[in-house]
């Protein structure tokens, strides 16, 4: 395992190398698949439903992977939250046990031998997110998993204590598209009836079956 002072001299390394100009959101996302050496990377904050966000990601295939979870409710992302421990998967039958309805849609968007990670990102004890990462080939991470969660949690740091970071995170669209989400769940709880629960499902149904973004279908609402 690489020590400490060294992997964190590497992300900032990684950090100060990406455009000054692009939001500090995206330059640690990008920074954190480089020194992982995988093929992509995301950032999902506040991952219990419907308050999920879609804080940064380094290319489309990872920016689709967090889309199916948010509009399923389910994948490895949603379990390292909820666990606070990090979840590792192939996307085999075993997997496809445990999400039965991310796995195979996942196989489309990254091929049968991909391989999938999601970190907690911890701050004073409390889970706010999750740092996930992907690998079209199962191979094995850069660093060790104690390496890549002490990453995790560094960034988990990083952008609640810089200033630039948290003015992104409050002005982000992907902030206001949730309160989108939560405004459409309201309009079908009292349309239809229903839990709060079962107005998101109803939602998420109706894009899973479009192949269309949530936040899509909740301003459709």
């Amino acid at each position: 395992m690489t020590d400490r002072a060294t992997l964190l001299s590497r992300l900032a390394q990684s950090v100060a190398r990406e455009p000054a100009e692009h939001p500090l959101t995206s330059r640690v996302c990008h920074a954190a698949r480089e020194v992982m050496g995988v093929d992509g990377a995301s950032i999902t904050m506040d991952n219990s439903a419907p308050n999920r966000v879609i804080l940064c990601a380094t290319d489309m295939r990872s920016d689709m992977l967090e889309n199916l979870q948010d509009v399923l409710g389910e994948g490895p992302c949603p379990d390292a939250f909820d666990l606070g421990e990090p979840v590792h998967t192939g996307l085999d039958r075993h997997a496809a046990s445990r999400w039965p309805q991310f796995i195979p849609a996942a196989e489309k968007i990254v091929g049968t031998d991909a391989f999938l990670r999601a970190f907690p990102m911890h701050s004073a004890g409390d889970v706010i997110g999750t740092m996930n990462l992907y690998r079209i080939s199962q191979s094995p991470l850069a660093e060790s998993i104690d390496a890549v969660q002490l990453l995790a949690d560094t960034l988990a740091a990083t952008l609640l204590r810089e200033p630039s970071a948290l003015a992104e995170m409050a002005d982000a669209s992907a902030w206001s598209s949730r309160a989108v989400v939560r405004q459409a769940t309201g309009m079908l709880v009292a349309q239809l009836g229903v839990s709060i629960d079962d107005a998101l499902a109803v939602l998420r149904s109706y894009a899973f079956a479009n192949s269309a973004y949530l936040t899509d279908v909740a301003r459709a609402v």
